[in-house]
């Protein structure tokens, strides 16, 4: 008896880890509180919806919208759905939307941000294994042609999620080099980018560089 409880609580302090990460403990939409989207995805969660409204997709969608308050809709929406669900909705309405018949065509075809956004949705509904939002997010970057920060940060968050699990000090080190990056072009506020630091500066003492 006293074994199998050892054991449940070994497994209860295993999933509170796996909650406590770059991707799952940055809840940048808060900066965001009057963005309708933003609200909208909040009360998904609260209902445990699972099913992307329209609207919403046409929001994540839009190259027209701001970047980073597109992230933060994601953000909002998180990583509480037990599926890959949510991905794969905005996947399949992308290509529809964008007229293509596969994800390489999608790529090529959206633009820097919505590329962003989709690889975001992607890590963020299965943050376990994140290896194909990475290469989505990378190439997001390469494809931005007005420097983004918000691109290039949330790429950031996302190669410190791969991180996580081999070098801690690189967890802080691949966001903090975007942070301090002076090329890039700061479209999104400071609240957003301060809420994902408070959890990244953690891993500075790690950082020995």
């Amino acid at each position: 008896m006293k074994r199998i409880i050892t054991a449940i609580a070994l497994g209860l302090m295993w999933l509170l880890c796996l909650a406590d990460s770059p991707l799952t403990s940055t809840t940048f939409y808060e900066a965001y509180p009057e963005n309708p989207y933003v609200n909208a995805a909040i009360g998904m969660v609260e209902n445990g919806d699972t099913d992307l409204p329209v609207t919403t997709m046409n929001y994540l969608a839009d190259a027209k919208q701001p970047i980073s308050a597109r992230l933060a809709v994601v953000n909002a929406i998180g990583w509480n759905f037990e599926s890959t669900s949510i991905s794969n909705q905005l996947c399949d309405y992308l290509m529809t939307r964008f007229k293509v018949k596969d994800e390489e065509q999608l790529i090529k075809k959206i633009d820097a941000g919505t590329l962003a956004v989709y690889a975001y949705a992607k890590a963020m509904s299965n943050y376990f294994v994140v290896t194909e939002a990475q290469a989505l997010a990378h190439q997001a970057v390469e494809k931005d042609k007005t420097h983004s920060f918000s691109i290039a940060f949330i790429a950031s968050l996302i190669d410190a999620q791969v991180y996580l699990d081999s070098d801690w000090a690189m967890v802080y080190r691949v966001v903090a080099n975007v942070l301090h990056d002076g090329s890039l072009n700061l479209d999104m506020r400071q609240e957003a980018i301060d809420k994902v630091m408070e959890y990244i500066n953690l891993y500075q003492e790690y950082d020995h560089d």
